[in-house]
């Protein structure tokens, strides 16, 4: 089942995207000021993500959670949400002139990477609660069982 909410996020990250960068090239490119905080918060969210990149590329999930402790996933669902927004922003309010095609090439670009991002969750929530949410190294039940162990 996993796999038909993997192939139905292609379809959705682009319709998400497609909207996002229109607004940004109808409504957001007016402001001059804006566009500059955007493009700053931005290169704040991406220089995380690939901070977190890195951590996943040499720990792992699991150790990168018992390094950062219970802060990291609840980290990690916020940069999956917000590392597409940022990218489209770069791309969409970029340094040279004119916008990125009106937004249709940043829309492809944000879907592509919009799709690395949901297989990176899936990755990351599979190594720290497995499939079934219940047998995995950071699950509640997993928890609880290793809390008997230690009581008996």
């Amino acid at each position: 089942m996993e796999i038909v909410g993997i192939i139905l996020s292609i379809p959705l990250a682009l319709v998400a995207s497609l909207f996002y960068c229109l607004f940004l090239v109808k409504i957001v490119s007016r402001s001059e000021r804006a566009r500059y905080r955007m493009r700053l918060a931005s290169l704040v969210v991406l220089g995380l993500f690939a901070a977190e990149c890195v951590l996943l590329a040499t720990l792992g999930a699991v150790r990168s959670r018992a390094v950062l402790g219970p802060g990291f996933y609840p980290a990690h669902l916020l940069s999956f949400f917000l590392t597409t927004p940022a990218l489209a922003n770069l791309l969409v309010f970029r340094s040279r002139a004119g916008v990125f095609l009106q937004g249709y090439v940043a829309t492809v670009l944000c879907t592509v990477f919009a799709f690395f991002l949901v297989l990176l969750q899936y990755d990351v929530s599979e190594s720290l609660y497995r499939q079934d949410g219940n047998n995995g190294p950071y699950s509640s039940l997993s928890s609880k069982q290793s809390t008997r162990r230690v009581a008996s």
